[in-house]
Parts: C-alpha cells; structure tokens; sequence
C-alpha cells in the first residue's frame, strides 16, 4: 500500500479542516517545501495536494505553491481542489502533476474526465468522491447531490476511470479511525485500485486497510499532529 502525505493549502498555507468545515480551520506553522523534503528523505515518493479555495470555487488560488514544490522537491504529486476540466488538468501535467483528481467534475462534466483520459491516459486520472453519511459531497464539500455513489462509480468505470479516491468526510480530521466497512464495499464496487482518505490517525489503522488490498492511503492531520511518524512507516 501507498503511503499518502496529504498538504491541504489556502493563501498557500498548511491547513486542516475538521469535517470539510471551512470556519474550523487549522493553519500549521510549517513550510510546504521543508515538509515535501523531510517525507521525501523517509522514502515517500507520492504526496496529494488540494488546494481548498480551489475546491471550493473552481479558481486555483495556489497554483505559485503547488509548481515550486514540485520544482523544489519533484515528488510525484496528485493534485485535487479546481480541476473542472480537460484544460486545467493539461496545465497540471505541463508543471509536473503527476495525476489530476476531479471531484466535482464527475457530476457536473463528466465529459472533461472522458477528454483528460482520452487524450492523456487513464494513469493522470483519479476520481475523487467524497461521502458523508453515504451522501456525495461537491464543491468543497459544502453541496450535497442526489446521485448515489454506486451509480457515480459505474459512470466513471464506464469512461474508463481506473483510479478512485474516497474520503469519508464524516471522519476527515477527527483522528478517530477509518470506516473499514465502507471501504471494503468501495473496493468491490469499483474492482480497480482504491485510496482512502478520513479518520486514519494509527499505524494499526494502516495495516487493516492493507489487509483489505486498498491501493493507498493519503494521511494529513495525523502527521501534523505527531500521531504516526513517517519515519516509522
């Protein structure tokens, strides 16, 4: 299993939310660049950056941030947080993102997936679906919508996603644990390579989700807060 550092980033800072809540904002006195270098010494090859303002707007905020870290450290990034169609996600891979996820995108212009996969490959492609309570949160996570995460998953597999993120929003920065149940379902349903996301904050958390054969996992608070150690890992 991949081991996920994740950098969340607003006026390019380092921040956590708890539940995808905006006004419970946690800003971490931390330099991306120093932090990208340090995991980067431990053996961590893959980072997942999203960049909030533009999750929640469309309009990338954190673009200058995103590109030097990649100049600086050139770790394999996955970038979510704007990415709404073919031409940002061509912009993207012009820095150096390795892989573009579109959340919101996946409901509102599935089309954009289709053309970024059809012209790029389905390897840059992840698709991001964020659930709370079994519902699809959009827009940085403040919309709900009506489509059920199985359909969603059918559409994405029928344009030839091959790569899914699911973050349990209800968990996203609690440090409780994971919903293994739900992941176990997630993997089924989607018969391709899974990463979650939400809740993980132990070792012991990691080695369940390995056990269930999930592709990776993206860890933020957790690290942040001392609770797993990289180095360890």
């Amino acid at each position: 299993m991949i081991i996920i550092p994740a950098i969340d980033l607003i006026d390019g800072e380092v921040v956590r939310l708890f539940k995808g809540n905006y006004s419970e904002k946690k800003i971490y006195d931390v330099d991306p660049i120093d932090l990208c270098s340090e995991w980067k010494a431990h053996g961590i090859s893959r980072i997942h950056i999203v960049d909030l303002q533009g999750a929640l707007n469309g309009n990338q905020k954190n673009l200058s941030t995103i590109t030097k870290i990649k100049k600086e450290t050139d770790l394999e990034i996955q970038l979510g947080g704007g990415i709404r169609n073919f031409e940002t996600s061509k912009n993207m891979f012009d820095i150096g993102i390795s892989k573009v996820i579109f959340g919101t995108a996946a409901i509102k212009s599935p089309n954009e997936i289709y053309k970024t996969i059809s012209k790029c490959g389905n390897d840059k492609v992840i698709v991001g679906i964020d659930l709370y309570k079994e519902k699809i949160k959009i827009s940085g996570w403040t919309k709900e919508t009506n489509i059920t995460y199985k359909e969603l998953i059918n559409n994405m597999k029928d344009i030839g996603v091959k790569e899914f993120m699911f973050t349990d929003v209800e968990k996203d920065g609690t440090l409780t644990e994971p919903n293994y149940k739900m992941y176990r379902e997630l993997k089924k349903l989607t018969g391709e390579k899974i990463i979650a996301a939400g809740g993980i904050s132990l070792k012991e958390h990691l080695n369940k989700l390995n056990e269930l054969d999930i592709h990776g996992a993206v860890i933020g608070k957790a690290l942040y807060e001392g609770k797993i150690n990289v180095r360890e890992l």
